[in-house]
């Protein structure tokens, strides 16, 4: 399996290509009809590409959030040397993600999404997004 910024057939077949058998791809499907993010969150992904993203340090690894409040917040931490239990306290744990992906809340709550956003450029339905990914 592969994951990380798979979008489309061109990055399938890339992974394809360096032995993955499946791909995972999760921003692309955030962004379809048929998810329970809110409109909002759906056209800020779209609207968005990867120069947007703020990145930090938490645990277990690194995150990639929209901007916002509390993604900002969280980035300027990380610049001070907070340290990665520091940063996912301050997250909220899952209610960080529950407030921003599925309330479209910002302000309390982050977006997070993964480096292939630049290539998503419409809300569309999940067997669209299916078709793109065929290899």
């Amino acid at each position: 399996m592969a994951a990380g910024g798979i979008t489309d057939a061109r990055g399938a077949r890339a992974v394809h290509a360096l032995g993955a058998e499946g791909v995972f791809a999760g921003s692309v499907f955030i962004s379809t009809i048929e998810s329970r993010v809110p409109d909002s969150v759906k056209a800020k992904i779209v609207a968005a590409n990867g120069l947007d993203l703020r990145l930090f340090r938490t645990l277990p690894d690194y995150y990639r959030a929209l901007p916002g409040k509390l993604s900002d917040t969280l980035v300027a931490m990380d610049r001070a040397g907070a340290s990665r239990t520091e940063l996912a306290q301050a997250m909220g744990g899952l209610r960080g993600m529950r407030l921003g992906m599925l309330e479209g809340n910002t302000d309390e709550g982050y977006i997070s999404v993964g480096a292939g956003i630049g290539n998503i450029h419409a809300i569309t339905s999940v067997a669209e997004v299916v078709n793109q990914l065929a290899v």
